[in-house]
């Protein structure tokens, strides 16, 4: 029969063997490897001189306590040091630069997941590890489709006006040399702001916030939004356009130079559709329709001049 009162001895170097194992189990990453080295070989003194004056399963009960302590500062240690990890990577994280060259379209995914359209000389900016909110930057014009997160707001920055989505689809249309910029939404909700002195209004699916940059006030209409992102399948439509702004659009479609030697014609308006994929050539001939215009070209240069 046992001696129930004999005294269990122990082998520290297989009891440290042991515990070892057994916090290696709850290692969790380098970065909190460090802090737990330390605190586990602490832990171990105390524990090993305890067991040293129980018996075996009093030994065994501690260790099990020993190791959810350790497992508890492990794990605390390795949520701080996730979160000041993920602020270092955030501040550290150099911005990601896309341009879409003249007559051309690109395509981005953001870091989240969102997709973005980019027309012809469009440039986006955004951080390659997205913090507590994802902002971004356009100048040009840019469709969106935004990944849904209620923690973190989607912000598209454009000079002054800035937008806030949680999810949704819009259009931003904002050249630093037209005169105004437009902002669509096709499916969501969506807060336009103006900006200092301007005001804020919220969009629902077919309106559009128009900013105009001279006045800077910003406006709240309804358009036909098949129209506006028409961009996006090579299709123009203008609607008592001034000549000066088609131009301009022509440019970035076709990547080509227009010039306007008469200023009297720049402010000549014209409504028209090009769905049925018009060259340059075509739709230069049918502005030239107008009996007051003109039009020469070598390559890619086009004048458009007054009839006299």
């Amino acid at each position: 029969m046992q001696d129930k009162n004999r005294k269990t001895t122990t082998n520290p170097t297989s009891d440290s063997r042991s515990w070892t194992e057994l916090v290696d189990a709850v290692r969790i990453n380098p970065e909190v490897d460090a802090m737990a080295d330390a605190m586990r070989e602490e832990v171990w003194r105390s524990v090993h001189s305890r067991i040293r004056r129980q018996g075996r399963w009093m030994r065994i009960g501690r260790w099990a306590a020993a190791a959810v302590v350790m497992a508890g500062v492990v794990c605390g240690s390795w949520m701080l040091g996730g979160m000041r990890t993920e602020r270092r990577l955030e501040a550290s994280a150099l911005p990601v630069s896309v341009s879409a060259p003249l007559g051309v379209k690109s395509a981005v995914v953001l870091p989240d997941g969102s997709y973005v359209q980019l027309n012809g000389g469009t440039r986006i900016v955004y951080p390659a590890i997205f913090g507590r909110e994802r902002r971004v930057t356009v100048e040009g014009e840019a469709y969106f489709e935004v990944v849904h997160d209620e923690r973190k707001p989607f912000v598209v920055t454009t000079g002054s006006i800035v937008s806030t989505v949680l999810g949704t689809t819009f259009n931003v249309h904002a050249y630093p040399e037209d005169d105004d910029c437009r902002i669509t939404l096709a499916s969501g909700a969506l807060r336009v702001d103006g900006g200092p002195g301007s005001r804020s209004v919220v969009l629902m699916p077919g309106e559009q916030g128009f900013f105009n940059r001279r006045s800077g006030l910003l406006t709240l209409r309804t358009v036909n939004v098949e129209q506006e992102l028409s961009w996006r399948e090579d299709k123009l439509y203008f609607r008592g356009e001034p000549l000066e702004s088609i131009v301009r659009t022509l440019e970035r479609q076709f990547n080509v130079d227009i010039v306007i030697s008469d200023q009297a014609l720049c402010g000549v308006r014209f409504t028209g559709e090009f769905v049925d994929g018009e060259n340059i050539h075509e739709i230069m001939r049918i502005i030239s329709s107008d009996s007051r215009i003109l039009y020469r070209n070598y390559r890619n240069h086009f004048e458009l001049y007054r009839n006299r």
